[in-house]
């Protein structure tokens, strides 16, 4: 499913506003994205397609009848091709990476959206990014300096990462990302709470949607 239709409008609004109400409390800023996925992974078919087109040679060879060198190259072709459409299904494409290559896909991603949405322009270093790679089903929390240093040894950005995978597994996805952005403005506030002289608006509100 894209982001634009998993996240309407009204929950791009609600998204919005909890970001918004967890900066006013404090001197940072909380910047969500939504992207479809982090890599085209090119591989992921062919990694379902050629298994099935053995599996129909075989199968050919010891249950049918011989048949003309075509009805092989045929009957595999069109196993290739079936494997290609299955892979359009997000639950199996997503068998088919492997952790590593998802995990180190979405973190690279993660980190070049961080740079792309001005996060390390902000006053004080206090920006924050709650990135979602839908296909893959994985959230990455980056702080910047200012509010990653400022971290207590009770907490991580783990917690809220939790937060929002709780949703995604649950099929809430606007309540876990909400709670998510909650609890970046709870630590925000805690170590960078909000100054009368400074109250800046930096970054805008609105979730980044990528599909």
């Amino acid at each position: 499913m894209r982001p634009s239709r998993l996240l309407d409008v009204s929950a791009r609004e609600r998204l919005a506003a909890a970001v918004r109400d967890a900066e006013r409390r404090s001197l940072g800023e909380i910047v969500l994205v939504v992207v479809r996925a982090c890599d085209e992974y090119g591989a992921a078919p062919w990694r379902l397609g050629v298994p099935l087109a053995a599996l129909v040679y075989c199968a050919l060879q010891a249950f049918a009848a011989p048949l003309p060198w075509w009805w092989y190259l045929a009957a595999q072709a069109l196993a290739l091709l079936v494997g290609h459409a299955l892979v359009r299904i997000d639950a199996l494409h997503r068998l088919l990476l492997g952790p590593h290559l998802a995990r180190e896909r979405v973190h690279e991603r993660a980190e070049r959206a961080f740079l792309e949405n001005g996060l390390t322009r902000t006053h004080g270093r206090t920006g924050i990014l709650i990135f979602v790679a839908w296909l893959e089903r994985r959230v990455v929390v980056l702080g910047d300096e200012g509010i990653h240093g400022a971290l207590d040894p009770g907490e991580s950005w783990e917690e809220v990462v939790d937060l929002a995978i709780a949703g995604l597994r649950d099929g809430r996805v606007v309540d876990g990302l909400e709670a998510a952005v909650r609890r970046c403005g709870e630590i925000l506030a805690r170590h960078h709470p909000v100054s009368h002289e400074r109250n800046v608006d930096e970054l805008p509100n609105a979730v980044v949607v990528e599909d």
